[in-house]
Protein backbone atom coordinates (compact mmCIF):
# COMPACT_ATOMS: atom_id res chain seq x y z
CA UNK A 1 0.00 0.00 0.00
CA UNK A 2 1.81 3.37 -0.87
CA UNK A 3 1.84 5.97 1.92
CA UNK A 4 0.38 9.50 1.12
CA UNK A 5 1.59 12.10 3.49
CA UNK A 6 -0.90 14.05 5.13
CA UNK A 7 -1.38 16.61 8.16
CA UNK A 8 -3.01 15.16 11.11
CA UNK A 9 -4.84 17.25 13.63
CA UNK A 10 -2.07 18.98 15.37
CA UNK A 11 -2.06 19.01 19.45
CA UNK A 12 -0.04 22.01 19.18
CA UNK A 13 -2.98 23.23 17.41
CA UNK A 14 -5.81 22.30 19.78
CA UNK A 15 -3.24 23.81 22.23
CA UNK A 16 -3.00 27.33 20.45
CA UNK A 17 -6.76 27.63 20.36
CA UNK A 18 -7.05 26.65 24.59
CA UNK A 19 -4.26 29.45 24.99
CA UNK A 20 -5.50 32.04 22.95
CA UNK A 21 -7.70 34.39 25.24
CA UNK A 22 -9.51 36.93 23.15
CA UNK A 23 -10.66 40.91 24.18
CA UNK A 24 -12.57 42.67 21.38
CA UNK A 25 -11.05 43.54 18.35
CA UNK A 26 -11.61 47.27 18.94
CA UNK A 27 -10.36 47.24 22.19
CA UNK A 28 -6.77 46.51 20.75
CA UNK A 29 -6.97 49.25 18.00
CA UNK A 30 -9.12 52.14 19.50
CA UNK A 31 -9.70 53.79 22.76
CA UNK A 32 -12.66 55.12 24.12
CA UNK A 33 -12.42 58.55 25.57
CA UNK A 34 -14.52 59.92 27.28
CA UNK A 35 -15.29 63.60 25.26
CA UNK A 36 -17.20 65.51 28.28
CA UNK A 37 -15.45 68.33 29.25
CA UNK A 38 -13.18 67.92 25.51
CA UNK A 39 -14.28 71.54 24.69
CA UNK A 40 -10.88 72.49 23.24
CA UNK A 41 -10.77 72.25 19.41
CA UNK A 42 -7.07 70.89 19.33
CA UNK A 43 -8.05 68.08 21.35
CA UNK A 44 -11.25 67.12 19.52
CA UNK A 45 -9.31 67.49 16.22
CA UNK A 46 -7.03 64.63 17.39
CA UNK A 47 -9.83 62.12 18.44
CA UNK A 48 -11.26 62.78 15.08
CA UNK A 49 -7.90 61.87 13.23
CA UNK A 50 -8.10 59.02 15.65
CA UNK A 51 -11.02 57.54 15.16
CA UNK A 52 -10.68 57.86 11.05
CA UNK A 53 -7.54 55.45 11.99
CA UNK A 54 -5.09 58.49 11.37
CA UNK A 55 -3.58 57.69 15.17
CA UNK A 56 0.32 59.26 13.61
CA UNK A 57 -1.51 62.58 12.77
CA UNK A 58 -3.35 62.50 16.04
CA UNK A 59 -0.48 61.88 17.80
CA UNK A 60 1.60 64.93 16.30
CA UNK A 61 -0.96 67.31 15.97
CA UNK A 62 -1.57 67.51 19.71
CA UNK A 63 1.78 66.96 20.85
CA UNK A 64 2.08 70.23 19.05
CA UNK A 65 -0.57 71.79 20.23
CA UNK A 66 0.38 71.32 23.62
CA UNK A 67 3.88 72.51 22.83
CA UNK A 68 3.43 75.65 21.15
CA UNK A 69 0.69 76.42 24.37
CA UNK A 70 -2.69 76.32 22.26
CA UNK A 71 -4.61 73.91 24.60
CA UNK A 72 -7.24 75.67 26.57
CA UNK A 73 -9.18 74.56 29.34
CA UNK A 74 -7.90 71.59 31.25
CA UNK A 75 -4.68 70.68 29.94
CA UNK A 76 -4.18 67.46 31.65
CA UNK A 77 -7.13 66.60 30.42
CA UNK A 78 -5.84 66.83 27.36
CA UNK A 79 -2.79 64.69 28.34
CA UNK A 80 -4.85 61.95 28.92
CA UNK A 81 -6.11 61.92 25.75
CA UNK A 82 -3.19 61.59 24.63
CA UNK A 83 -1.96 58.88 26.39
CA UNK A 84 -5.06 56.99 25.12
CA UNK A 85 -3.80 57.87 21.54
CA UNK A 86 -0.56 56.88 22.14
CA UNK A 87 -2.31 53.06 23.55
CA UNK A 88 -4.44 53.05 20.85
CA UNK A 89 -1.73 53.29 18.32
CA UNK A 90 0.31 50.39 20.24
CA UNK A 91 3.07 52.79 22.14
CA UNK A 92 2.60 50.96 25.64
CA UNK A 93 5.99 52.95 26.70
CA UNK A 94 4.69 56.12 26.22
CA UNK A 95 0.83 56.02 27.22
CA UNK A 96 2.18 54.45 30.33
CA UNK A 97 4.42 57.53 31.03
CA UNK A 98 1.94 60.45 30.41
CA UNK A 99 -0.42 57.96 32.61
CA UNK A 100 1.76 57.99 35.70
CA UNK A 101 2.53 61.67 35.13
CA UNK A 102 -1.57 62.14 34.70
CA UNK A 103 -1.79 60.11 37.93
CA UNK A 104 0.44 62.82 40.01
CA UNK A 105 -2.18 65.15 39.56
CA UNK A 106 -5.13 66.29 41.72
CA UNK A 107 -8.57 64.86 39.50
CA UNK A 108 -11.82 64.20 40.24
CA UNK A 109 -12.35 60.26 41.50
CA UNK A 110 -13.91 59.17 38.17
CA UNK A 111 -11.06 60.90 36.47
CA UNK A 112 -9.08 59.09 38.12
CA UNK A 113 -10.40 55.77 38.06
CA UNK A 114 -10.23 56.05 34.33
CA UNK A 115 -6.64 56.88 34.50
CA UNK A 116 -6.20 54.13 36.81
CA UNK A 117 -8.03 52.00 34.15
CA UNK A 118 -6.14 52.90 31.20
CA UNK A 119 -2.40 52.40 32.42
CA UNK A 120 -4.00 49.25 33.71
CA UNK A 121 -4.30 47.96 29.77
CA UNK A 122 -1.59 50.03 28.93
CA UNK A 123 0.77 47.23 31.44
CA UNK A 124 -1.68 44.49 29.80
CA UNK A 125 -0.32 44.99 26.71
CA UNK A 126 3.67 45.77 28.02
CA UNK A 127 3.20 42.19 29.48
CA UNK A 128 3.73 43.91 32.98
CA UNK A 129 0.89 41.71 34.53
CA UNK A 130 1.45 42.14 38.31
CA UNK A 131 1.39 46.32 37.77
CA UNK A 132 -1.44 46.45 35.52
CA UNK A 133 -3.60 44.32 38.37
CA UNK A 134 -1.68 46.60 40.89
CA UNK A 135 -3.29 49.51 38.74
CA UNK A 136 -7.11 48.20 38.02
CA UNK A 137 -7.03 47.07 41.98
CA UNK A 138 -6.58 51.41 42.30
CA UNK A 139 -9.90 51.67 40.47
CA UNK A 140 -12.44 52.53 43.66
CA UNK A 141 -15.89 53.32 41.94
CA UNK A 142 -17.83 51.31 38.87
CA UNK A 143 -16.36 52.62 35.09
CA UNK A 144 -19.79 52.33 33.43
CA UNK A 145 -21.41 50.61 30.99
CA UNK A 146 -18.17 51.34 28.28
CA UNK A 147 -15.25 50.36 30.64
CA UNK A 148 -16.32 48.03 33.47
CA UNK A 149 -16.87 44.98 31.42
CA UNK A 150 -13.31 44.96 29.55
CA UNK A 151 -11.75 45.75 33.24
CA UNK A 152 -13.26 42.65 34.15
CA UNK A 153 -12.37 40.95 30.71
CA UNK A 154 -8.02 42.64 31.28
CA UNK A 155 -8.43 41.14 35.06
CA UNK A 156 -9.61 37.42 34.29
CA UNK A 157 -7.05 37.53 31.32
CA UNK A 158 -3.87 37.98 33.14
CA UNK A 159 -5.49 35.93 35.99
CA UNK A 160 -5.52 32.96 33.39
CA UNK A 161 -2.06 34.32 32.21
CA UNK A 162 -0.92 33.80 35.99
CA UNK A 163 -2.55 30.54 36.60
CA UNK A 164 -4.84 31.55 38.81
CA UNK A 165 -7.69 30.22 36.80
CA UNK A 166 -10.60 30.24 39.63
CA UNK A 167 -10.20 33.70 40.57
CA UNK A 168 -10.34 34.56 36.52
CA UNK A 169 -13.61 32.40 37.01
CA UNK A 170 -15.14 34.44 39.28
CA UNK A 171 -14.65 37.27 37.48
CA UNK A 172 -15.86 36.29 34.24
CA UNK A 173 -19.05 35.17 35.33
CA UNK A 174 -19.27 39.26 36.32
CA UNK A 175 -19.32 40.10 32.54
CA UNK A 176 -22.66 42.11 31.79
CA UNK A 177 -24.82 40.03 29.89
CA UNK A 178 -25.66 43.24 27.96
CA UNK A 179 -22.76 44.02 26.24
CA UNK A 180 -20.90 42.03 23.50
CA UNK A 181 -18.55 41.73 26.10
CA UNK A 182 -20.47 39.30 27.68
CA UNK A 183 -19.91 36.85 24.80
CA UNK A 184 -16.09 37.85 24.98
CA UNK A 185 -16.62 36.85 28.66
CA UNK A 186 -18.26 33.35 27.77
CA UNK A 187 -15.87 32.38 25.63
CA UNK A 188 -12.21 33.00 27.78
CA UNK A 189 -14.70 31.45 30.24
CA UNK A 190 -14.58 28.44 28.43
CA UNK A 191 -10.70 28.47 27.84
CA UNK A 192 -10.43 28.78 31.69
CA UNK A 193 -12.83 25.51 32.38
CA UNK A 194 -10.84 23.38 29.58
CA UNK A 195 -7.69 24.65 31.39
CA UNK A 196 -9.40 23.46 34.94
CA UNK A 197 -10.16 20.00 33.42
CA UNK A 198 -14.18 21.18 33.40
CA UNK A 199 -14.88 19.47 29.82
CA UNK A 200 -18.16 19.36 30.02
CA UNK A 201 -18.92 22.45 31.79
CA UNK A 202 -16.77 24.32 28.81
CA UNK A 203 -18.58 23.11 26.11
CA UNK A 204 -21.64 23.80 28.06
CA UNK A 205 -20.37 27.76 27.92
CA UNK A 206 -18.72 27.18 24.90
CA UNK A 207 -21.92 26.30 23.54
CA UNK A 208 -23.81 29.23 24.27
CA UNK A 209 -21.38 31.40 22.03
CA UNK A 210 -21.58 29.06 19.05
CA UNK A 211 -25.08 28.91 18.71
CA UNK A 212 -25.80 32.77 19.24
CA UNK A 213 -27.66 34.69 17.10
CA UNK A 214 -25.37 37.52 15.85
CA UNK A 215 -25.76 41.50 14.26
CA UNK A 216 -22.47 41.81 12.68
CA UNK A 217 -19.07 40.57 11.49
CA UNK A 218 -17.31 40.80 15.01
CA UNK A 219 -19.32 38.63 16.68
CA UNK A 220 -20.07 36.16 13.25
CA UNK A 221 -16.38 35.75 14.13
CA UNK A 222 -15.96 34.88 17.41
CA UNK A 223 -19.23 32.38 17.08
CA UNK A 224 -16.98 30.90 14.36
CA UNK A 225 -14.27 30.43 16.74
CA UNK A 226 -16.42 29.22 19.29
CA UNK A 227 -17.42 26.71 17.21
CA UNK A 228 -14.08 26.07 15.83
CA UNK A 229 -12.58 25.76 18.92
CA UNK A 230 -15.45 23.08 19.44
CA UNK A 231 -14.58 20.93 16.28
CA UNK A 232 -10.72 20.54 16.58
CA UNK A 233 -11.29 19.77 20.09
CA UNK A 234 -13.60 17.12 19.66
CA UNK A 235 -11.66 15.77 17.06
CA UNK A 236 -8.59 15.57 19.47
CA UNK A 237 -11.24 13.07 21.58
CA UNK A 238 -12.13 10.92 19.09
CA UNK A 239 -15.61 12.56 18.25
CA UNK A 240 -15.52 12.83 15.04
CA UNK A 241 -19.16 13.11 14.60
CA UNK A 242 -19.43 15.23 17.02
CA UNK A 243 -16.70 17.40 15.26
CA UNK A 244 -18.50 17.32 12.13
CA UNK A 245 -22.02 19.28 13.89
CA UNK A 246 -19.38 22.11 15.41
CA UNK A 247 -17.65 22.70 12.00
CA UNK A 248 -20.74 22.28 9.59
CA UNK A 249 -22.37 26.05 11.82
CA UNK A 250 -19.22 27.97 11.00
CA UNK A 251 -20.48 30.48 8.14
CA UNK A 252 -18.72 29.44 4.77
CA UNK A 253 -16.85 32.70 3.49
CA UNK A 254 -16.04 33.97 7.15
CA UNK A 255 -12.73 34.51 8.42
CA UNK A 256 -11.95 30.98 9.92
CA UNK A 257 -14.04 29.34 6.80
CA UNK A 258 -10.83 27.48 5.74
CA UNK A 259 -10.18 25.91 9.14
CA UNK A 260 -13.83 25.12 9.50
CA UNK A 261 -13.60 23.35 5.70
CA UNK A 262 -10.08 21.53 6.44
CA UNK A 263 -11.39 20.39 10.18
CA UNK A 264 -14.65 18.81 8.65
CA UNK A 265 -12.95 17.17 5.91
CA UNK A 266 -10.60 15.70 9.06
CA UNK A 267 -13.73 14.94 10.81
CA UNK A 268 -15.03 12.36 7.67
CA UNK A 269 -11.61 11.04 7.14
CA UNK A 270 -11.31 10.18 10.58
CA UNK A 271 -13.83 7.94 10.04
CA UNK A 272 -12.32 6.99 6.89
CA UNK A 273 -14.92 8.45 4.87
CA UNK A 274 -12.43 9.66 2.39
CA UNK A 275 -15.01 10.31 -0.76
CA UNK A 276 -17.15 12.56 1.61
CA UNK A 277 -13.74 14.23 3.24
CA UNK A 278 -12.88 15.71 -0.42
CA UNK A 279 -16.28 17.79 -0.82
CA UNK A 280 -14.94 20.64 1.69
CA UNK A 281 -11.54 19.48 0.45
CA UNK A 282 -12.06 20.20 -2.97
CA UNK A 283 -13.52 23.51 -2.35
CA UNK A 284 -10.64 24.79 0.14
CA UNK A 285 -8.02 23.86 -2.79
CA UNK A 286 -9.47 26.29 -5.14
CA UNK A 287 -8.73 29.44 -2.92
CA UNK A 288 -5.72 31.78 -2.19
CA UNK A 289 -3.32 28.91 -1.90
CA UNK A 290 -1.34 31.39 0.71
CA UNK A 291 -3.40 30.38 3.12
CA UNK A 292 -1.72 27.28 5.51
CA UNK A 293 -4.98 25.61 5.62
CA UNK A 294 -5.19 25.95 2.07
CA UNK A 295 -2.14 23.99 2.11
CA UNK A 296 -2.86 21.41 4.32
CA UNK A 297 -5.89 20.91 1.79
CA UNK A 298 -3.44 20.96 -1.05
CA UNK A 299 -2.21 17.87 0.44
CA UNK A 300 -4.87 16.44 2.24
CA UNK A 301 -6.88 16.04 -1.04
CA UNK A 302 -4.09 13.52 -2.87
CA UNK A 303 -3.94 11.18 0.19
CA UNK A 304 -7.68 11.21 0.27
CA UNK A 305 -7.47 10.07 -3.01
CA UNK A 306 -4.28 7.63 -2.23
CA UNK A 307 -6.65 5.95 0.43
CA UNK A 308 -9.14 5.37 -2.19
CA UNK A 309 -6.74 3.83 -4.26
CA UNK A 310 -7.15 6.40 -6.97
CA UNK A 311 -3.45 6.89 -8.02
CA UNK A 312 -3.86 8.12 -10.97
CA UNK A 313 -5.89 10.86 -9.67
CA UNK A 314 -3.75 10.96 -6.21
CA UNK A 315 -1.17 11.79 -8.66
CA UNK A 316 -2.50 14.48 -10.56
CA UNK A 317 -3.67 16.64 -7.47
CA UNK A 318 0.21 16.31 -5.85
CA UNK A 319 2.05 17.73 -9.10
CA UNK A 320 -0.95 20.21 -8.92
CA UNK A 321 0.02 21.16 -5.21
CA UNK A 322 3.62 20.68 -6.48
CA UNK A 323 2.80 23.75 -8.94
CA UNK A 324 1.22 25.73 -6.50
CA UNK A 325 4.28 25.60 -3.98
CA UNK A 326 6.87 26.30 -6.43
CA UNK A 327 4.19 29.48 -7.57
CA UNK A 328 4.11 30.42 -3.59
CA UNK A 329 7.66 30.37 -3.41
CA UNK A 330 8.32 32.35 -6.54
CA UNK A 331 5.56 34.77 -5.28
CA UNK A 332 7.37 35.14 -1.93
CA UNK A 333 10.61 35.54 -3.31
CA UNK A 334 9.16 38.93 -5.51
CA UNK A 335 7.53 39.86 -1.82
CA UNK A 336 11.03 39.53 -0.87
CA UNK A 337 12.46 41.84 -3.33
CA UNK A 338 9.08 44.02 -2.72
CA UNK A 339 10.48 44.35 0.78
CA UNK A 340 14.08 45.33 0.25
CA UNK A 341 13.18 47.72 -2.51
CA UNK A 342 11.42 49.72 0.21
CA UNK A 343 8.05 49.32 -0.95
CA UNK A 344 5.94 47.87 2.36
CA UNK A 345 7.79 50.48 4.55
CA UNK A 346 6.87 53.39 2.00
CA UNK A 347 2.91 51.98 1.75
CA UNK A 348 2.28 51.51 5.44
CA UNK A 349 3.77 55.24 6.14
CA UNK A 350 1.35 56.40 3.96
CA UNK A 351 -1.21 54.30 5.19
CA UNK A 352 -0.87 55.98 8.38
CA UNK A 353 -1.02 59.67 7.20
CA UNK A 354 -4.20 58.35 5.21
CA UNK A 355 -2.75 60.05 2.39
CA UNK A 356 -0.65 59.00 -1.05
CA UNK A 357 0.22 60.73 -4.59
CA UNK A 358 -3.31 59.45 -5.93
CA UNK A 359 -5.21 59.91 -3.06
CA UNK A 360 -6.35 57.68 -0.16
CA UNK A 361 -3.72 54.98 1.31
CA UNK A 362 -5.10 52.83 3.79
CA UNK A 363 -3.36 49.39 5.41
CA UNK A 364 -5.89 47.23 3.34
CA UNK A 365 -4.31 48.94 0.37
CA UNK A 366 -1.01 47.50 1.46
CA UNK A 367 -2.14 44.34 2.57
CA UNK A 368 -3.28 43.71 -1.15
CA UNK A 369 0.49 44.59 -2.63
CA UNK A 370 2.52 41.62 -3.78
CA UNK A 371 4.19 41.82 -0.33
CA UNK A 372 1.57 42.74 1.67
CA UNK A 373 -0.62 39.96 1.66
CA UNK A 374 2.31 37.58 2.92
CA UNK A 375 2.90 40.45 6.12
CA UNK A 376 -0.38 41.21 6.98
CA UNK A 377 0.81 39.15 11.00
CA UNK A 378 3.56 41.86 11.17
CA UNK A 379 0.87 44.73 11.48
CA UNK A 380 -0.57 43.22 15.09
CA UNK A 381 2.88 42.55 16.49
CA UNK A 382 3.97 45.29 19.08
CA UNK A 383 7.39 45.52 18.16
CA UNK A 384 7.18 45.97 14.11
CA UNK A 385 4.48 49.05 14.91
CA UNK A 386 6.50 50.78 17.55
CA UNK A 387 9.70 50.63 15.29
CA UNK A 388 7.78 51.78 12.48
CA UNK A 389 6.06 54.78 14.47
CA UNK A 390 9.70 55.65 15.18
CA UNK A 391 10.77 55.45 11.70
CA UNK A 392 8.02 57.82 11.11
CA UNK A 393 9.05 60.47 13.51
CA UNK A 394 12.21 60.36 12.63
CA UNK A 395 11.29 61.25 8.87
CA UNK A 396 9.41 63.84 10.07
CA UNK A 397 12.33 65.64 12.09
CA UNK A 398 14.54 65.34 8.51
CA UNK A 399 11.95 67.14 6.86
CA UNK A 400 12.07 69.80 9.64
CA UNK A 401 15.87 70.43 9.33
CA UNK A 402 15.91 70.22 5.35
CA UNK A 403 12.96 73.34 5.79
CA UNK A 404 15.34 75.02 8.42
CA UNK A 405 18.11 74.59 6.03
CA UNK A 406 16.32 76.16 3.53
CA UNK A 407 14.88 78.70 5.57
CA UNK A 408 19.06 79.96 6.60
CA UNK A 409 19.64 80.77 3.06
CA UNK A 410 16.30 83.09 3.29
CA UNK A 411 17.93 84.90 6.26
CA UNK A 412 20.04 88.09 5.52
CA UNK A 413 20.03 89.14 8.71
CA UNK A 414 22.54 86.08 9.81
CA UNK A 415 26.18 86.95 10.46
CA UNK A 416 28.50 84.45 8.25
CA UNK A 417 29.82 82.64 11.16
CA UNK A 418 26.24 81.81 12.87
CA UNK A 419 25.21 80.43 9.74
CA UNK A 420 27.99 78.49 9.25
CA UNK A 421 27.55 77.21 13.25
CA UNK A 422 23.62 76.69 12.44
CA UNK A 423 24.23 74.82 8.80
CA UNK A 424 27.13 72.64 11.07
CA UNK A 425 24.54 71.78 13.28
CA UNK A 426 21.78 71.30 11.37
CA UNK A 427 24.71 69.25 9.19
CA UNK A 428 25.22 67.16 12.09
CA UNK A 429 21.45 66.17 12.91
CA UNK A 430 20.72 65.27 9.80
CA UNK A 431 23.73 62.29 9.85
CA UNK A 432 22.71 61.34 13.18
CA UNK A 433 18.74 60.84 12.58
CA UNK A 434 19.95 59.25 8.87
CA UNK A 435 22.17 57.22 11.02
CA UNK A 436 18.87 55.93 13.17
CA UNK A 437 16.53 55.89 10.25
CA UNK A 438 18.61 53.04 8.55
CA UNK A 439 18.84 51.02 11.52
CA UNK A 440 15.09 51.34 12.10
CA UNK A 441 14.51 50.38 8.69
CA UNK A 442 16.88 47.85 8.80
CA UNK A 443 15.19 46.23 11.30
CA UNK A 444 11.44 46.42 9.54
CA UNK A 445 12.86 44.42 6.76
CA UNK A 446 14.20 41.75 9.27
CA UNK A 447 11.34 41.40 10.60
CA UNK A 448 9.56 41.26 7.10
CA UNK A 449 12.07 38.60 5.69
CA UNK A 450 11.99 36.50 8.60
CA UNK A 451 7.95 36.25 8.53
CA UNK A 452 8.37 35.69 4.91
CA UNK A 453 11.33 33.00 5.17
CA UNK A 454 9.07 31.69 7.57
CA UNK A 455 6.33 30.67 5.24
CA UNK A 456 8.37 30.03 2.26
CA UNK A 457 10.07 26.95 4.89
CA UNK A 458 6.37 25.85 5.41
CA UNK A 459 6.12 25.75 1.35
CA UNK A 460 9.38 24.06 0.89
CA UNK A 461 8.50 21.09 3.36
CA UNK A 462 5.33 20.52 1.77
CA UNK A 463 6.57 20.48 -1.81
CA UNK A 464 8.88 17.92 -0.52
CA UNK A 465 6.53 15.59 1.06
CA UNK A 466 4.82 15.88 -2.28
CA UNK A 467 7.92 14.87 -4.67
CA UNK A 468 8.23 11.81 -2.07
CA UNK A 469 4.92 10.97 -2.47
CA UNK A 470 4.70 11.57 -6.03
CA UNK A 471 7.93 9.06 -6.54
CA UNK A 472 6.23 6.46 -3.84
CA UNK A 473 3.14 6.21 -6.37
CA UNK A 474 5.41 5.78 -9.57
CA UNK A 475 7.00 3.21 -7.78
CA UNK A 476 4.24 1.61 -6.64
CA UNK A 477 2.43 1.75 -10.15
CA UNK A 478 6.22 0.21 -11.34
CA UNK A 479 5.54 -2.75 -9.47
CA UNK A 480 2.14 -3.85 -9.63
CA UNK A 481 1.10 -2.86 -12.99
CA UNK A 482 4.30 -1.25 -14.78
CA UNK A 483 2.97 2.25 -15.28
CA UNK A 484 1.14 4.15 -13.46
CA UNK A 485 -2.88 3.39 -13.40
Amino acid sequence: MVRCVTVTVSRKFILGLISALLLPMHAHGEVFINWQGLQDPFVRDALFDSYQGKHFNAITRLQSAQKTGLIKGNPERASLVLGGLYLAYGFHQEAANIFEAFLATDQPPEVRDEAWFYLAKTQYHRGHYEKALQALYKIRGNLGISLQPERYLIEAIIYMKQDRLDDAVKVLNKVDQRTNWWAYGRYNLAIALFRLGKRQEAETVLNQVGSMSVADKEMQDLKDKANLMQGFASLESGESEKAKSYFKRLKLDGMHSNQGLLGLGRAYSANNEHEKSLVPWLELIDRNPSDSAVQDALMAVPYALGQMEAYKQSLEYYEKAMRLFQEEIKKINTAAEAVGGGKLVEGLIRAQSGESVSGLWTEKMVLNTPEGQYLWPLLTQYEFRETLFNYQRLRVSLGKLEGWSALLNTLQSLSDKRRATYETRITQLQSQILLASEKLNHHLESLAYDELERRKQRLVQYFNEARFSVAQIYDYAAKRWGQTQ
